[in-house]
């Protein structure tokens, strides 16, 4: 019976030795002693005993060794591959001696034996463990018949000592099934020797092991605590803030005794986010440490379709890394979002996200403002300044106008952080033709920056405005505007400052003039006063995301536009000239007649500029640079015998006094050439083409067609140039 059993144990360790093969051949960087240790495992074993007769231990006649036990294994905790172990074990001994079928003698007993030992198990994968183990202890037999001539039992200590390979197979986590291959050294302290000596044995051994499953999900809470997960009230508008700057954060704690590794920590909101925001991470959080996390959070484009606030709950991911197994645990995290036309004053800057000068509804209408001014527009004065009137008007025109909101204005709200403020995209204060300051300005400065103009905004007590580069160098800001505190000089640099909710309610000109005095009142009180530009807080506030439709909207009477544009523009221009007259009649020298001339010529006032120059040229009669300039006048009037007979009064001024290798002159024969060729005088156009080609070859290349005789294809090549005034020589 006992054989057929060990046959039968064989064929098992044959097929658990092959699945463990194939376990070998499953090949991971996991640490499957660690993953899956656990604290303590009990287990039953039977295990068939024989005597190895080969070094001397036969115990004769017929037997049979049966060792059932008890046994306790307590994987270490940093090392779970040593275990110590315990056993408690019953060996039931069938024996006897005789010849024939005479049975001389008896040798059953009943051995009750106790050992402790140390084992190494390892883990190839989840599934299948080999080790071995060693054990030494000691035993009582108890021997019911062995005087024949008492009923009274017979007992023996003694000593053992086994060495053992273990060979296992895991259904589950905490069932485990394995084969003991073994050998035990058994020495008794009574003069029965008959079992003293070497035996093999080979066990099957049922355990149950304690814990639970690393992989059931209930096992995923148990190494990381969260506490005040906290996500403030956020704003669409604030889309691409979030990607950088705190929402909100959390505290993470290590529950387990062993340090966590390789944490990364995420942030993931539904319907919101193509993928999970990557917030930080870490190489460890040590046993019992708690780590403080700041969330940030990158939001694709469909929060710009909420309305209102919406209350929504997002989920805060924690991925790491226990004793070489990786796991994950999540929170929820409840906030409200708002709007994209909401936001809190605590950062004046955030304004700048809803300066939208990508908004092609913006560029159509700034086309059409241009359009409309196209014949008035005057090459002289600062192209910029043009293009913020025409804007001006163009709102004007629409019936854009300021209108404080009914709930809590930016009057009211700067600096209430604790107040939700709404500021209208530029789009929709089109369509509303209504807004507070804040609209007002985000859709001025947006319609500026769209037309590729720099922008900014100023905030004093309970009020924003708008600012905008001129381009104009600062020591130039008389050609702004004669008033030197009308304008702002930056970085060398004049920018000009604008009254907003003038829109539809005065000029441009009280509006500006409005912006620079609120600017000045404030300039030295650096805590009431505050001056961002438009692209440096776009680098930190982005503009919001909208969708482009069109607006619906009426551009408005071009005549209106056109009459108001040009009454401003020439308003502004008289005052320029008007400061330069008054100036040149203070000082009364030539240079300052010739300097407002050359004003007055730059802004298409011909009459101020030919008066201006004589008035130089009284002073005195050889004054090159306002007897060219004049002669300048003459030819842009197509008064071109004037024109040329104070060029050649210039020439003969200029051979006097050696002078014909300065650029002035070389200047001079071009302006020579070309009023003979407007004179269709081709001859004397193509001489002084020549001797202009000899001076500076590089101008006369660009005026070849001087040189050629003027005939309908000619004609096409002529091409008028920039007349440039000499201010003084």
């Amino acid at each position: 019976m006992s054989r057929l059993l060990s046959v039968k144990i064989l064929h098992y360790a044959a097929f658990i030795t092959m699945l463990s093969k194939i376990g070998f051949a499953q090949e991971s960087s996991i640490n499957y002693n660690q993953v899956y240790r656990f604290p303590a495992s009990l287990g039953a074993e039977v295990q068939f005993v024989s005597p190895l007769i080969l070094f001397g231990t036969d115990y004769k006649g017929k037997f049979s060794v049966v060792d059932i036990s008890l046994l306790g294994r307590f994987p270490l905790v940093k090392v779970p591959v040593l275990q110590p172990l315990t056993r408690l074990g019953f060996v039931v001994t069938k024996a006897e001696y005789g010849t024939g079928n005479e049975t001389l003698y008896r040798f059953d007993n009943t051995r009750i034996y106790l050992a402790g030992g140390f084992g190494y198990l390892h883990k190839i994968n989840k599934q299948f463990e080999v080790g071995a183990d060693i054990e030494v202890g000691s035993g009582l037999s108890l021997f019911p018949k062995l005087d024949q001539f008492s009923d009274k039992p017979s007992g023996a200590w003694d000593f053992q000592v086994s060495l053992g390979g273990r060979l296992v197979f895991n259904p589950t986590y905490n069932i485990s099934v394995s084969l003991h291959p073994n050998l035990r050294y058994t020495r008794s302290f009574s003069p029965l020797a008959r079992f003293n000596g070497l035996s093999a044995g080979l066990g099957l051994t049922l355990d149950y092991r304690a814990g639970l499953d690393p992989d059931d999900p209930q096992k995923q809470i148990e190494s990381i605590q969260f506490s005040n997960p906290h996500i403030d009230n956020l704003f669409a508008a604030m889309q691409s803030y979030y990607v950088k700057n705190p929402i909100g954060e959390i505290t993470i704690t290590n529950t387990e005794k062993y340090p966590l590794r390789n944490l990364e920590i995420s942030f993931f909101q539904p319907d919101y986010m193509n993928i999970a925001t990557a917030v930080a991470s870490f190489d460890e959080l040590a046993p019992g440490v708690s780590k403080t996390v700041p969330l940030i959070a990158s939001f694709d484009q469909n929060i710009f379709s909420l309305e209102g606030v919406t209350p929504l709950t997002g989920e805060i991911k924690v991925d790491y890394t226990l004793r070489s197994r990786r796991a994950s645990q999540t929170t929820p995290a409840v906030y409200d979002l708002h709007d994209k036309n909401s936001l809190i004053w605590d950062d004046d800057r955030k304004v700048a996200a809803f300066i939208t000068s990508g908004d092609s509804a913006l560029a159509n209408y700034n086309s059409f403002l241009r359009q409309t001014t196209k014949d008035t527009i005057n090459s002289g004065y600062s192209e910029v300044v043009q293009t913020a009137i025409q804007v001006f008007y163009g709102l004007t025109e629409l019936g854009s106008v300021y209108q404080k909101d009914p709930t809590l204005s930016y009057e009211d709200a700067k600096g209430n952080t604790s107040f939700v403020d709404t500021v209208n995209l530029p789009r929709e204060t089109l369509i509303k033709l209504a807004g507070d300051c804040d609209d007002l300005t985000v859709l001025f400065n947006a319609m500026l920056e769209s037309a590729g103009i720099p922008t900014g905004f100023i905030t004093a007590p309970g009020h924003i405005y708008s600012i905008f580069s001129t381009g104009v160098p600062s020591r130039d800001y008389r050609l702004v505007h004669p008033d030197k505190d009308m304008t702002i000089p930056i970085n060398g640099v004049l920018w000009v400052p604008l009254e907003v909710t003038y829109i539809g309610e005065n000029d441009f000109i009280s509006a500006w003039k409005s912006g620079a005095e609120e600017f000045h009142r404030y300039i030295d009180d650096s805590d009431s006063l505050g001056l961002y530009f438009t692209d440096e807080a776009q680098r930190v506030y982005r503009p919001v995301g909208f969708r482009e439709r069109d607006l619906g909207i009426q551009y408005g009477d071009r005549t209106r536009i056109f009459t108001d544009f040009e009454n401003d523009l020439s308003k502004i221009t008289n005052l320029i000239m008007t400061s330069f007259e008054n100036d040149a009649k203070t000082r009364g020298d030539k240079s300052s007649y010739n300097t407002y001339g050359i004003v007055s010529a730059r802004f298409g006032a011909f009459d101020r500029a030919e008066k201006a120059f004589n008035n130089a040229l009284a002073q005195d009669r050889n004054y090159i640079s306002s007897k060219v300039n004049l002669a300048n006048v003459y030819y842009l009037r197509e008064e071109y015998q004037n024109a040329l007979r104070l060029f050649h009064d210039a020439e003969r001024v200029f051979e006097e006094k050696g002078d014909s290798s300065s650029s002035e002159y070389t200047r001079l024969l071009l302006n020579i050439a070309r009023t003979y060729y407007e004179l269709e005088n081709f001859d004397l156009a193509a001489e002084y083409s020549q001797v202009l080609a000899e001076i500076n070859p590089a101008m006369a290349a660009r005026f070849d067609y001087l040189g050629v005789i003027k005939d309908d294809e000619s004609e096409e090549l002529l091409e008028p140039a920039k007349v440039q005034y000499l201010k003084e020589n």
